[in-house]
């Protein structure tokens, strides 16, 4: 049974989380359902405990230093995700491009982790960001092997393009998908963004895909040479992330 006061800040959290910029009472208690008398409350003792920030001026609300320090603290006492952020750090070096690692939480890619390049030109993202899996290169890489039955029964409403290239159908995905299952990688060309390609490989443990990590490149810059780059780099650091999951405990998010 749902402890509904513990719902209400989990609510909020997650609303603060979704969003790039910051967000006004009246957006959050219209986001959560909660109404104005009954979040500002809860807000003022989240801002106390600095869960979450609160910019006078622009009367905005933003997630806090604590939040912060509470995922931080996760990452440093997950051994395998400190590994793989390690390969991140390897694969921008390599690369020069924005490395992302997300997990699927129901239609959604989470995206968890990023490691940004030295470019002058990059991609704007943000770890809590959530992106439906079908547009997604991560998203792909994960859902490759669901069968279209398990794909429509996420997006019971059908597929809504978030720009003119991203695919509008079930037989268009598949399609990409056995793409995915040949190649090794996902490909995400201008789905999310009309500016952005990006590639991803799943990660597996012992055949049970866990994560995915992706790189994303400005389509202006991903010409044959780079995009070949790009997925050599990727492949090369899911066999050595994989050789080394497959030594660990099995891996679980949501236990």
């Amino acid at each position: 049974m749902e402890h509904k006061p513990t719902m209400r800040v989990l609510e909020i959290l997650e609303a603060l989380a979704s969003e790039n910029k910051g967000v006004s009472l009246t957006a959050l208690s219209e986001k959560t359902g909660i109404l104005k008398g009954t979040i500002f409350p809860i807000l003022k003792t989240l801002v106390e405990q600095r869960y979450i920030s609160y910019d006078v001026n622009a009367q905005l609300y933003y997630l806090g230093i604590s939040c912060s320090i509470l995922s931080r603290s996760f990452l440093d006492k997950s051994y395998w995700l400190n590994m793989v952020y390690k390969e991140m750090n390897d694969i921008v070096k390599e690369c020069n491009e924005v490395c992302q690692m997300g997990i699927l939480d129901g239609a959604d890619v989470l995206y968890i982790n990023k490691v940004q390049a030295e470019q002058t030109v990059q991609l704007v993202s943000h770890i809590g960001t959530r992106l439906p899996a079908i547009y997604s290169a991560l998203g792909k890489a994960i859902i490759c092997e669901y069968s279209d039955r398990q794909i429509l029964d996420l997006y019971p409403e059908g597929f809504t393009p978030l720009t003119p290239y991203s695919v509008t159908s079930i037989e268009q995905l598949r399609q990409q998908l056995e793409g995915v299952k040949q190649n090794g990688y996902a490909v995400d060309n201008r789905e999310i963004n009309e500016e952005t390609t990006c590639y991803a490989v799943a990660l597996r443990q012992r055949n049970h895909t866990i994560a995915a990590i992706s790189i994303s490149i400005p389509t202006f810059r991903a010409t044959k040479e780079k995009t070949a780059d790009v997925t050599r780099t990727l492949l090369a650091a899911r066999g050595r992330i994989e050789q080394e999951l497959n030594t660990l405990q099995d891996v679980n998010f949501y236990k």
